[in-house]
């Protein structure tokens, strides 16, 4: 480790640094076409090409002097387990859940008689496989790839 950082220090930098390249690997991934379609949701990137194409080259070149950093106060890759990502997402995904729930959408005004019957059991089965899920995740031993 560096002699100029304190172990404090390079594990603050290490962590920034590695936020921002997740970020910036993510938007690339976005700017070179990845979308994502679902039943509720579709990405998408309105970008004239010329900027896009500015927006790219930023990119690489912060990704370049994050490599120099690393280089530098000799910051290493660490694994990042994604079953933990998933974990903590569906744990937030079923609190969300239940908080929608009809009882609990009276919140934002009054609520039909009949919702409940139509909304509530299909939020708590959805809701009860987001944690069954995050529960799996959370067991989940290494398998030897990066998932």
């Amino acid at each position: 480790m560096s002699t100029l950082l304190n172990a404090s220090q390079h594990t603050a930098l290490a962590i920034a640094l590695r936020f921002f390249e997740q970020d910036l690997r993510q938007a690339e991934r976005w700017l070179q076409g990845e979308q994502n379609m679902g039943v509720l949701y579709r990405t998408s990137l309105q970008l004239p090409a010329e900027r896009r194409a500015a927006v790219l080259a930023r990119i690489a070149n912060a990704l370049q002097v994050i490599n120099q950093l690393a280089e530098r106060f000799e910051l290493h890759p660490v694994e990042e387990p994604l079953t933990k990502k998933i974990a903590a997402a569906l744990s937030i995904d079923w609190s969300n859940l239940l908080d929608t729930r009809s009882e609990k959408l009276a919140r934002f005004g009054a609520v039909d008689p009949g919702l409940a019957e139509l909304l509530d059991p299909d939020l708590q089965r959805l809701a009860e496989l987001a944690l069954a899920i995050a529960s799996l995740m959370g067991e989940a031993r290494p398998t030897g790839d990066s998932s």
